[in-house]
């Protein structure tokens, strides 16, 4: 994950892009400071430090108290060597995010539309009914308004990240107001839903057949181009730095597999910090968090042991707050994507892959590791999943999920992990085996929304929460 100074990119990208694909020409003005930072959701000092890197890298130029203004200039000739340059590479990872957007931003887009209540959807004909000029197109805008009322800033991210990879939507033309008005004036909710993602698809499936002819041509028009692929990567942002958190996650994987169980103790710092290529004060700070989380105590003279403290976790403090909220958005996500991910790849993978799958959940139940279920089939997603932009995510969120572990271990401290998970691993086999996948997938959906659920609910009821989520 990206830490959050970082989210100036996201403005930096869009205009960008528009600046040297020629939609922006020489001379002309980029959108006031308050309308880029009510499109993007984002604070003044973000968005001032994008264009601030535009003018760093001779797109634009600042003046005080006016609009920037595009100060990068190229003839047709130069904005089609950009525009190749660009997408040659990206040509296959194009093709993988359409099915990518199919697996997992459309249950995300269902779910969160059945959240929706009239007054919603009255506050959604206003806005379109007087659309901000310079902005992404209309059903784009609709992804990111439906989207945002999942309250979750990890399903956002992914989406924008998704539309800034294809680019299209940053240099779609908007649709006449008064088209928009007699589309729109009559229809009833889903009529006007229906209505707008039909126009998503044909605006997509449009723009890749014009991009395809294009790099046909492009491919011996410009040989000198660098063709590596560069497939989509999710790039996630959050408040806090990330490394400390990739790190107690590296950790905890350590600990729940074995290789520091509970008595021992872990390595001293200098020899951590080389093991991990990071400087003693980042490892200090990671075994702070394990300490708050009770993975981990510190002894004067004699190191860190390795506990799984059963004491209660404090979740004011803000190290804390930061797992948390990531952990629930993690779980949310697979939850609402797991049917469609599941079903997409067992009906793919090979008879030898499905029975592997199938010994290793057995295998952590006779261990009494059936905890492991979430981890095991993540792993067999990113190792057989067909889809980049899935295995991408998957693994992104897996690690995501790590952090959690010690909490999850403090709600079931009374039955101990081993308790909940068993009869998942029972009920997962048995559908496997029968190459049940839609009722396996079923399952499995079910399964991951009650432990979000449950966390939820333990976190509510715990007496240091207050109002944290």
């Amino acid at each position: 994950m990206k830490a959050s100074n970082e989210l100036y990119k996201l403005v930096y990208d869009y205009f960008s892009v528009r600046i040297r694909f020629g939609y922006y020409a020489n001379n002309d003005s980029l959108p006031s400071m308050p309308k880029i930072c009510a499109h993007f959701r984002l604070a003044i000092p973000t968005v001032r430090a994008a264009l601030a890197q535009l003018e760093r890298d001779k797109y634009i130029r600042i003046e005080a108290a006016r609009a920037a203004k595009v100060i990068y200039n190229a003839g047709p000739a130069k904005i089609k060597k950009n525009i190749a340059q660009y997408f040659l590479p990206r040509e296959e990872g194009l093709r993988d995010v359409g099915m990518g957007g199919l697996l997992l931003i459309e249950p995300l887009w269902e779910a969160a539309l059945q959240q929706w209540k009239n007054e919603d959807f009255d506050r959604l004909r206003q806005e379109l009914m007087q659309p901000v000029s310079d902005t992404l197109f209309m059903p784009v805008e609709l992804y990111i308004v439906v989207l945002s009322s999942l309250n979750n800033k990890l399903l956002l991210n992914l989406y924008w990240e998704m539309v800034r990879y294809i680019c299209f939507p940053y240099l779609a033309e908007e649709r006449n107001v008064q088209d928009i008005r007699q589309e729109i004036g009559g229809l009833t909710n889903d009529e006007v839903i229906a209505s707008l993602k039909k126009e998503y698809i044909a605006e997509y499936e449009q723009a890749t057949d014009r991009l395809f002819a294009f790099l046909k041509k492009a491919r011996s028009e410009y040989p000198e181009i660098q063709k590596n692929p560069i497939p989509f990567e999710w790039n996630i942002y959050r408040n806090r730095p990330q490394l400390r958190y990739s790190l107690t996650a590296s950790i905890i994987i350590t600990v729940i597999r074995g290789k520091y169980p509970p008595g021992s103790y872990l390595p001293s710092l200098p020899q951590m910090a080389e093991q991990y290529g990071v400087a003693v004060s980042t490892i200090r700070r990671t075994l702070r968090i394990l300490t708050y989380l009770g993975v981990v105590k510190s002894y004067h003279g004699k190191g860190t042991l390795v506990c799984m403290s059963e004491e209660k976790i404090d979740f004011t403090r803000p190290e804390i707050q930061s797992v948390l909220a990531i952990f629930l958005e993690s779980l949310q996500f697979l939850s609402l994507t797991a049917r469609t991910v599941s079903v997409f790849t067992l009906q793919a993978v090979s008879a030898d892959a499905l029975t592997q799958l199938v010994q290793q959940l057995l295998h952590s139940q006779d261990e009494k590791k059936s905890y492991l279920i979430i981890d095991i089939y993540l792993t067999f997603i990113i190792e057989h999943c067909t889809c980049a932009m899935v295995r991408e995510c998957y693994c992104k969120v897996k690690e995501l999920l790590v952090c959690g572990y010690p909490i999850t271990l403090q709600r079931l401290k009374e039955h101990g992990l081993d308790y909940e998970y068993s009869s998942a691993v029972t009920n997962a086999v048995n559908k496997l085996r029968d190459r049940n996948f839609d009722a396996f997938a079923d399952m499995w959906s079910s399964f991951l929304h009650y432990q979000e659920q449950e966390i939820r609910n333990y976190i509510e009821n715990s007496p240091s929460v207050g109002n944290l989520i």
